[in-house]
């Protein structure tokens, strides 16, 4: 008579199947293939998932990928079709990365080697196919453009300002007539990558996309490192959390992205931090600060982690004066040739005000216009600037409370990398707009941190985000 086998042993066979060998080799081949089936569809004429550029027109000029297209019922396929295929798509891709997971979990036997070998197929394939999600990378190519080929200033000119030129029609409406938001060091970066690449669409795209692929290979190289000197044990897991993540792979590198590179120099000040060097890690973390100024909320938790090691209030006031000063003639230095006067940063303050459904802030706010405007019968411009107020005032405090403590709770500069994540958590969790690609903020400092349950639920409900904040239309 046959033993009946428990339902534990039944999982347990099924787990052992999964992070075989073989296991392995078809986790490999799957996420592979669901990367290619991205690749494909981001070339549909429509620009649906692959955003419109010149790359779809020498796709359809070229005999044997039209027909390939033709094959596949991509080129024929309706907006609806190709929103359902791809989100059939994007969710298996989250359960093949769910199951590399499992396997490095179970398993030590994959280093380094394995990890990039992925990394680097999956972005060459990434870079040379249209951008993805997003439209955001042909303002960068227009703002490099802008400096380095028309020889004026991002910083007080737009887009507009060249409407004839021909990446004009492939810039997203609502950055057409926005000066640029971010920093210099993106800036410099833009107009060397510019320089590079000459004045042709699609040599900017494989650029900039092979840009942020470099960065996120350097991104891979420093997790890999730092953790070889904080948690040797957790080496091969951590990396590969970051390596083969979706939203770093799709968004980052895929949608060329510039939270790769802020995350960069993060990810380097934090090495230099960790290994005792003060200075060096907070110069390059007020360059992070530069490209995208969300990360002053790390130099500011630096800053307080720094000044509670010290003994006496004159003290703190003679390092508080000297981190500003280093901080300012950095800025200055780099902001000069691009210096107009406050607006210089006119469209970044713009930028501040906006909300989405996508962040809790979000939520509240338009929870709270809804009631001043339907309930109260404020006018609709005052229901919504008292519902972004009201929304602030009660999440800022919580935000604030973690910008303070965490800091202070850091023992030694080993503990640095855990203070980053649990200011960027909050911040991510209070903020009144979220996109995708903000995930990038936080995800290698969750590869730097042990597997615990928050763990867990950060890097699942945030890389679930990525459906978020798409943009499903070619204009």
């Amino acid at each position: 008579m046959a033993v009946p086998v428990s339902r534990t042993a039944r999982r347990k066979a099924w787990v052992d199947a999964l992070t075989s060998e073989l296991g392995y080799l078809g986790m490999i081949c799957t996420t592979v293939f669901l990367y290619a089936v991205i690749a494909l569809l981001s070339l549909a004429p429509d620009g649906t998932i692959g955003k419109l550029s010149p790359i779809h027109e020498a796709v359809q000029r070229n005999t044997y990928l039209a027909r390939l297209l033709e094959l596949c019922g991509i080129n024929g396929a309706s907006n609806l079709q190709l929103k359902i295929v791809s989100s059939i798509v994007l969710v298996l891709l989250l359960a093949s990365y769910a199951w590399a997971v499992l396997i490095f979990r179970r398993r030590q036997d994959k280093g380094l080697f394995s990890i990039l070998a992925l990394t680097l197929l999956l972005c060459g394939l990434l870079t040379v196919i249209p951008p993805l999600v997003s439209k955001d990378v042909f303002s960068n190519i227009f703002y490099g453009k802008i400096a380095a080929h028309y020889h004026d200033n991002p910083y007080i000119v737009t887009p507009q300002r060249f409407a004839g030129d021909q990446l004009m029609v492939y810039v997203s409406l609502n950055w057409k007539n926005t000066a640029i938001v971010y920093g210099p060091v993106h800036t410099y970066i833009s107009i060397l990558l510019s320089l590079v690449a000459g004045e042709g669409i699609t040599a900017n795209i494989f650029v900039f996309k092979g840009a942020m692929a470099l960065f996120h290979i350097a991104n891979i190289f420093i997790i890999w490192f730092m953790l070889g000197y904080l948690a040797p044990r957790r080496q091969r897991f951590g990396t590969m959390l970051y390596a083969w993540n979706p939203i770093a792979l799709t968004i980052g590198v895929g949608g060329g992205h510039n939270d790769v590179m802020m995350m960069t120099l993060v990810l380097l000040a934090l090495y230099l931090l960790v290994k005792g060097k003060k200075w060096p890690g907070f110069v390059v973390l007020c360059l992070s600060v530069l490209v995208k100024y969300i990360t002053v909320i790390l130099l500011v938790a630096l800053v307080i982690y720094l000044l509670s090691r010290r003994e006496g209030t004159a003290e703190r006031i003679r390092d508080l004066a000297l981190y500003a000063a280093v901080f300012l003639l950095i800025a200055v230095l780099l902001f000069l040739p691009f210096w107009a006067g406050p607006g210089t940063f006119s469209s970044t303050l713009r930028n501040l005000q906006l909300n989405n459904f996508s962040s809790v802030g979000g939520v509240l706010s338009f929870l709270f216009a809804s009631i001043f405007k339907y309930i109260l019968f404020l006018p609709s411009s005052a229901a919504d600037m008292l519902g972004s107020i009201l929304s602030k005032v009660m999440l800022l405090p919580f935000f604030l409370a973690m910008l303070w403590f965490a800091p202070r709770r850091a023992r030694e500069w080993r503990d640095l990398p855990e203070c980053f994540f649990l200011v960027i958590l909050v911040y991510l969790v209070t903020t009144s707009y979220y996109m995708p690609w903000y995930f990038l903020w936080l995800l290698p400092l969750i590869s730097l941190r042990p597997w615990d349950r928050l763990s867990k639920w950060s890097l699942a409900v945030g890389t679930a985000t990525i459906p978020l904040g798409t943009d499903v239309h070619p204009y």
